[in-house]
């Protein structure tokens, strides 16, 4: 047996579905015209969406502020004619056949999409690895690198011909051997 409380908001959603059934007939039969499914009216939909989108302040836009290169873009088609793709935007370093450089990276300094085009650090990591040196000052060595959680030894070891370290770590910054949780000593 339902509570009282249960009973109302039952009695609530039920009201609702009502008004959203009423209001349906009501187009139906004389009021405004119902276009379910209307290929025009989806895409007038999307193209107001699209332009909604393009006038807000964009992800990608964040984004080179924050030094982190461009995010995708989701693309839906109704078998409509599309309009021309824009021009493709430059290759990333990781996916371009061109060899990256044979300096090595900086990561005191380098932006977060440099650092990605490093062997096995992916977008996640090498904005941890960005945030980790704005938070806590420069890395200075392999030993303050591992500070970033993903980062261990068996890491460091495979990045240490491929990096460099322009800054000093500071004195009070935490170490790679007390990163993650600490636990409290047993009573």
């Amino acid at each position: 047996m339902p509570t009282p409380a249960e009973r109302q908001a039952l009695l609530f959603f039920a009201a609702v579905a009502a008004l959203g059934v009423g209001v349906n007939a009501w187009r139906a039969v004389g009021g405004q015209p119902v276009a379910v499914g209307s290929r025009s009216e989806l895409a007038a939909q999307i193209a107001r969406v699209d332009s909604a989108v393009a006038s807000s302040p964009s992800r990608e836009a964040k984004a080179r502020q924050r030094g982190q290169g461009t995010t995708k873009r989701r693309t839906y088609t109704l078998g409509l004619p599309t309009p021309p793709a824009p021009p493709a935007p430059p290759t990333h370093p990781r996916t371009s056949n061109v060899e990256r450089p044979t300096s090595r990276i900086d990561l005191d300094r380098d932006s977060a999409l440099v650092i990605e085009s490093l062997p096995r650090i992916g977008p996640a990591l090498a904005v941890r690895i960005v945030a980790n040196r704005d938070s806590f000052g420069a890395f200075g060595s392999l030993d303050g690198l591992q500070r970033v959680r993903g980062i261990g030894p068996v890491m460091a070891k495979i990045l240490k011909d491929l990096v460099v370290f322009s800054g000093v770590a500071r004195s009070d910054a935490p170490s790679g051997a007390t990163k993650g949780r600490k636990r409290r000593a047993a009573p």
